[in-house]
């Protein structure tokens, strides 16, 4: 009689640290996610923030390209206008004009016979 309480609270015992090592599992795998999640988190947040600064850019672009100020600035570069009383001034380059090479002297390497270099290589002072 007193062998089968004992087996009892043995096997009830056996049965909770069972039972913790399974949810000490489970709460590790969730900790691990948690960080995986986290780390996404931040990846994203860093993303947001690039992503808000090059709108800002952009937007700031935009309004400027609206302006008068940038008609005024495409016509004067690239379109080749003046204001009244203006003179358009373009310059010309001179033709044919060739510039002349720079000659660099080559230094060429004499290579060393084969008896040269083992000599060198077990009777060279090494000091």
């Amino acid at each position: 009689m007193k062998k089968s309480i004992f087996d009892t609270r043995r096997f009830v015992f056996y049965a909770i640290m069972l039972l913790l090592f399974f949810l000490l599992m489970n709460l590790s795998a969730r900790v691990n996610e948690l960080n995986q999640l986290s780390e996404q988190y931040q990846l994203m947040d860093t993303n947001v923030a690039a992503l808000r600064s090059t709108n800002s850019v952009l937007e700031t672009k935009i309004a400027f390209a609206g302006s008068d100020a940038a008609v005024d600035e495409y016509a004067r570069e690239s379109g080749y206008m003046v204001k009244p009383g203006e003179v358009l001034v373009i310059p010309i380059s001179p033709k044919n004009i060739t510039p002349e090479p720079i000659v660099e002297a080559l230094s060429t390497i004499e290579p060393l016979p084969n008896w040269k270099i083992w000599y060198q290589l077990f009777f060279a002072d090494v000091n």
